[in-house]
């Protein structure tokens, strides 16, 4: 009966102990990198270098105090399921934030308060922001390759043209998931 006791115990240690979950700066070095999906640190770094892109853009930079931008649809074509808020508020946060866009919410809510005040002007959108999330995967023998690629087109409503494009590719590459940016 020690014998049992013992094991017993032996087995509860070993399986309740573990490394105890820590916060850590979102912007930090030490976060967890998977090869599996797009991680909170990818957003990150597309968006602030899709950002900086598309502050410096000409087009961007004639539009005038605080054009009025709608989100328009933004695809995601990898085999993660993610919301693509988590780039596209990297993105339009600082703009608005900092009065350089006004945002046009396009939320069932919104829309539905907009129709119900009659004679409000209504805003229209000068840009709409959309685009596309994919991935490309490799391997060569035991190293494992993730490719995440953002492409954003900020469009000019009322020509149809597209005034600003960009793309950011992250890559990842390693054997397993592991700690470290």
């Amino acid at each position: 009966m020690n014998k049992l006791l013992a094991l017993a115990a032996t087995a509860f240690l070993v399986v309740g102990c573990g490394t105890p979950a820590t916060y850590k700066d979102s912007n930090g070095r030490d976060l967890v990198v998977s090869l599996e999906k797009v991680d909170i640190q990818d957003f990150a770094t597309a968006g602030s270098t899709m950002l900086q892109s598309m502050v410096n853009a000409p087009a961007f930079q004639k539009a005038g105090a605080a054009p009025v931008l709608q989100v328009g649809n933004v695809l995601n074509d990898t085999a993660s399921n993610f919301d693509t808020s988590l780039l596209l508020t990297k993105i339009t946060s600082p703009l608005v934030n900092a009065g350089r866009v006004r945002l046009l919410e396009s939320d069932p809510a919104a829309v539905a308060a907009r129709k119900a005040t009659p004679g409000a002007a209504v805003p229209v959108a000068e840009f709409v922001l959309k685009g596309k999330i994919l991935e490309d995967r490799s391997n060569a023998g035991r190293t494992r390759q993730a490719s995440f690629v953002f492409q954003l087109t900020l469009v000019e409503v009322k020509s149809s043209l597209a005034v600003w494009q960009d793309e950011k590719i992250v890559t990842k590459q390693g054997s397993k998931n592991s700690v470290g940016f």
